[in-house]
């Protein structure tokens, strides 16, 4: 039987989460049905069958993480669905009746043994009403591994099934209570602590008010939240940062955009001034191809292809998709691809090609009235360019003050892979192209 396996779905994906299941066992699916969907590093992605067939079991639930490569499905003939049921009745009648609980039983100090679990997904633990503690196997191997016992928690997970956050979660709560409580909880442990024959102790301080209150809020990070806080903070400990900034003067470039735009009619793609920038930045990038660099191993890689990321604030968090070969295609060209993109990545519809290959970011703020800002480079890229808004400056022209737009800008940079001098260059080539705009049409 074909087995579906956690695919890659992003260049630095390393496991995923499963969002939702789209299709349950006994489903008939064809090649190319959505089976469901992932939560990687970068955004949720439909998983696409590449079999057809009938969904005979899913072995991942809704809310697990598991790495790249292991089983989470199988797709068969449906013959094994069918066989188990038909297992289950033929299964001796007197079989049932060992599970009935005697009428009458002797107190005893040890329990007598459970008969074998037929699933190792619900098995074991009850809570303290009496019913089956649902819990994934990767959350019960946990608990097994730590001492806890699951009829402590409450589960998250679909339909109140506990899952690994639960368990990470818990262990969170008993270190910050102190060894004690850890203990207590901890599966066998006396619900007292016998008494001793000492001298009391001393009156303890009263303890500190907790954290959390009811003035405030707490909302825990989804998937794709957590895996950016972990690469933003994995870039700023691992990549040495330095930042250099420069102003351009926009106002021949809003211009040109102004009568760009105009001349696209209504029914036109318009040109963003994030496209400009875009395209300024490719062309640079060709010029200054050390700035289209990674550091990886040792050894400086230089990527042949421009491929210009462009950050997209979007429910989840923040998204990077990737124009590709932005240094030979038209500025309309760039602004028709960057709208769509943005279009998929604001109805979580992107697709993996959509986020891989870049070799160099923009972001850009200007939208919101900002200032200046700088950004976190986004690995393994080596540069990201941040951008904020125009503004209205007196600035001098031939001995006098003339009202121009001005935009600053600041590129973040690897000091592994570049130096102040070689990306003062870089900005010094992209300012020089949005200050000539009529260079980007070219």
């Amino acid at each position: 039987m074909p087995e579906i396996s956690m695919p890659r779905l992003s260049d630095t994906m390393q496991e995923g989460t499963i969002a939702r299941w789209l299709k349950k066992p006994g489903d008939t699916v064809k090649k190319g049905d959505i089976l469901g969907e992932i939560e990687t590093d970068k955004a949720t992605m439909d998983l696409e069958a590449y079999d057809s067939g009938v969904l005979e079991q899913i072995l991942v639930q809704e809310g697990e993480t598991v790495p790249i490569g292991q089983a989470i499905a199988v797709i068969g003939s449906g013959k094994a669905a069918a066989a188990a049921p038909a297992k289950q009745e033929q299964a001796p009648a007197a079989k049932a009746s060992t599970q009935e609980p005697p009428a009458a039983a002797a107190p005893a100090p040890t329990q007598a043994p459970q008969p074998a679990a037929a699933s190792t997904q619900q098995t074991a633990q009850v809570s303290s009403d009496g019913a089956a503690v649902k819990a994934s196997p990767l959350a019960r191997r946990m608990a097994a591994e730590f001492g806890i016992d699951l009829s402590q928690l409450h589960g998250s997970g679909p339909g109140g099934r506990i899952v690994r956050d639960d368990i990470e979660d818990y262990r969170e709560q008993q270190a910050a209570k102190g060894p004690a409580a850890a203990a207590s909880t901890a599966p066998g442990a006396p619900s007292e602590a016998p008494s001793l024959p000492t001298a009391p102790p001393p009156a303890a301080a009263p303890a500190p008010a907790p954290s959390v209150s009811a003035e405030t809020t707490v909302t825990p990070l989804t998937r794709v939240q957590a895996l950016i806080a972990r690469r933003l903070t994995e870039s700023k400990q691992s990549i040495p940062h330095f930042y250099v900034s420069s102003e351009v003067d926009m106002t021949d470039a809003l211009t040109m955009r102004q009568t760009f735009n105009a001349n696209a009619g209504e029914g036109g793609i318009k040109v963003t001034v994030n496209d400009l920038v875009v395209k300024a930045c490719a062309l640079a990038l060709e010029k200054f191809p050390e700035v289209n660099s990674s550091f990886k191993d040792n050894q400086l890689i230089q990527y042949k292809r421009i491929n210009v990321g462009i950050a997209v604030d979007v429910p989840s968090g923040l998204v990077v998709p990737v124009i590709r070969d932005a240094n030979i295609k038209g500025v309309r060209s760039i602004a028709r691809e960057a709208k769509a993109l943005i279009e998929k990545a604001r109805a979580n519809k992107l697709a993996p090609t959509d986020l891989e290959g870049g070799t160099f970011s923009v972001s850009n703020l200007g939208m919101m009235d900002v200032s200046g800002f700088i950004a976190v480079i986004n690995p393994p890229q080596s540069a990201i360019l941040a951008v904020a808004s125009s503004h209205k400056q007196f600035v001098p022209i031939d001995g006098q003050p003339v009202i121009r737009d001005i935009m600053s800008m600041t590129l973040s940079a690897d000091h592994r892979v570049l130096y102040g001098a070689t990306v003062a260059r870089f900005l010094q080539e992209v300012k020089r192209l949005l200050q000539n705009p009529y260079s980007l049409l070219g």
